[in-house]
């Protein structure tokens, strides 16, 4: 039997203990343990040039296949001004995880091939404590503290910050890419046929029941009005967006976070959301949907892009509802795209109910090797970066070309929430261009930031989400987790229970939803094997490590 329940789960976040041990420049000690010594060719942290005398700094970085050209690109001239650098670059593969390789065979041969500074290559918390342990990268605590001057504005904007950049071994080797964009944390969505709600004189559905009468009736009603019964109430699938109504609908139960592989807190305790009584619960009403045809037996065996034609059917609407962050890819008539509406999260009849969260959390994005020379300059290089004006230089281009000051009027999409618009949108992303590197640089993007594009209009489903995303936010969770750092046995401990429970729960969760099982009868057992499996260990060791983290 296929597996489902492959939602979007970033594992958490983990590093090792062992020590770090730093390479020093001619120039400055980066050891954590010594003592600060400034570079004399730079000049004041937030001072322009940096460097007094230009040197060369040599990149690597993935090459992006839309930027068309890295040396001659305008973020790039516009870091060398500000720096007083030149830049080399060392292409590594676009691929995320073919560029991971790379760097590990890189520092596997010794690391003679490593440039300066590694930039867009998402190595694991582990990965970056284990190479610094053995001096292949070196600690930047001392430049923190010394040498940022836009870094320490984040800093001061974000406290928390720190602790989710910070090792087991109290060392930072990393500047993060930080971008705090709340439609993607609520990016777990359903989104409904209106168009069938108003023929049928039904109310949008709030509460579990309400959905399921609506279900009830998008099957039996004939809503589309071709007089088949081809209506298909809830369509999920096996993978993608499409595979998120299993978290959307738990979600109503109890806190639901895919992001750390459906651990939550409550009081300050972990819990594993897949062993609570209210996940039963969730898992009957999903059981209870599936046994009345009111969601498609498909789900559980077709993938996300045979679902998607069948939400694309050019003869008639077919599917009522469907999970997924922005169902971009609907191709037929204007009315059918206007038709799909967000369904705000659902609750049960005594009024609980969440949003599923899954919080933004730093990226691993800069990172300096024991081979820079100049590692101070460079770590004032990613200073520059975090800046406001060069992170939404490396998503939108430069201002004046790329992007406009919003003129007397015009809005932001989520004015309602209180957010002033600061970006008006030339250029188009995804296609080629030589204005930016993709967001590939590190940065800092606060809420402020992300929700300050003009509206325009343009792109029907954007508009959806920010109207939308208020009653959403609404539904967050009081207490919830967002990076939990482990030592190296722990994440080994972790990671081989976590593989286990995942093999049999979400094989159990499949066969309990569909009927093969019987929820009420084997509920038991399903418990017994997950504590045999180790899940008290795993939530014991997830509650130590996060008081750890967030002491």
């Amino acid at each position: 039997m296929r597996k489902i329940y492959k939602a979007l789960a970033i594992m958490t976040a983990i590093v090792t203990t062992f020590s770090a041990c730093g390479k020093n420049s001619d120039n400055a000690s980066v050891s954590n343990a010594g003592e600060y010594v400034a570079d004399t060719n730079l000049n004041a942290p937030g001072e322009f040039p940096v460097c007094k005398n230009k040197i060369t700094l040599k990149i690597g970085i993935p090459k992006d296949p839309l930027v068309t050209d890295y040396d001659t690109n305008l973020y790039t001239q516009a870091i060398k001004e500000k720096m007083n650098c030149d830049i080399e670059f060392s292409y590594l593969p676009s691929s995320s995880d073919e560029a991971k390789q790379k760097v590990e065979l890189m520092i596997s041969a010794g690391g003679a091939d490593l440039p300066d500074v590694i930039i867009n290559v998402p190595l694991s918390d582990s990965a970056i404590s284990r190479y610094a342990s053995k001096g292949f990268i070196v600690p930047l605590n001392n430049y923190y503290k010394n040498s940022s001057y836009y870094i320490k504005k984040v800093m001061e904007e974000e406290p928390n910050l720190e602790k989710m950049i910070t090792m087991v071994d109290g060392n930072i080797y990393v500047v993060p890419k930080y971008l705090k964009i709340m439609q993607n944390e609520l990016g777990y969505r359903m989104w409904i046929y209106e168009p069938w709600l108003k023929k049928l004189g039904l109310e949008t559905p709030k509460t579990t029941d309400d959905f399921y009468n609506v279900l009830k009736a998008f099957k039996e009603k004939d809503p589309n009005g071709n007089g088949i019964a081809d209506e298909i109430p809830l369509l999920g699938a096996t993978n993608g967006g499409e595979s998120w109504f299993l978290d959307y609908l738990s979600a109503a139960f109890l806190p639901i976070n895919p992001q750390s592989d459906y651990l939550y807190v409550e009081n300050g305790k972990i819990k594993a959301a897949y062993v609570q009584d209210e996940y039963k619960e969730a898992i009957k009403y999903m059981s209870k949907l599936c046994k009345e045809g009111l969601l498609s037996p498909s789900s559980f065996t077709s993938a996300g892009a045979q679902s998607r034609q069948t939400v694309q059917n050019p003869n008639a609407v077919q599917v009522g509802t469907f999970t997924t962050m922005a169902p971009t890819y609907l191709i037929g008539s204007d009315e059918r795209q206007n038709g799909y509406k967000i369904l705000p999260p659902l609750t049960q009849e005594n009024g609980t109910g969440y949003a599923v969260y899954a919080p933004s959390i730093p990226v691993n994005s800069f990172f300096i090797t024991k081979n820079c020379k100049n590692p101070e300059a460079a770590f004032r290089m990613a200073d520059i970066m975090m800046s406001e004006e060069m992170t939404i230089w490396s998503r939108f281009g430069k201002e004046g070309t790329d992007w406009l000051k919003p003129t007397a009027g015009q809005k932001s999409m989520f004015d309602y929430m209180g957010y002033e618009a600061k970006i008006n949108p030339v250029l188009a992303w995804g296609a080629p261009q030589n204005s930016h590197w993709q967001n590939a640089a590190p940065g800092y993007r606060s809420y402020a930031l992300s929700f300050s594009t003009v509206e325009n209009g343009s792109n029907i489903f954007e508009t959806e989400i920010a109207n939308k995303l208020e009653s959403y936010k609404e539904k967050i969770p009081k207490e919830y987790i967002t990076k939990i750092i482990y030592t190296e046995e722990e994440t080994d401990e972790v990671n081989e229970i976590q593989q286990n429970i995942n093999s049999y729960k979400n094989d159990m969760i499949t066969r309990f939803i569909i009927g093969d099982l019987d929820v009420d009868a084997k509920w038991d057992s399903y418990i017994k094997e997950l504590k045999s499996i180790g899940v008290e260990r795993l939530v014991s060791t997830a509650q130590k490590a996060y008081e750890r983290t967030n002491k």
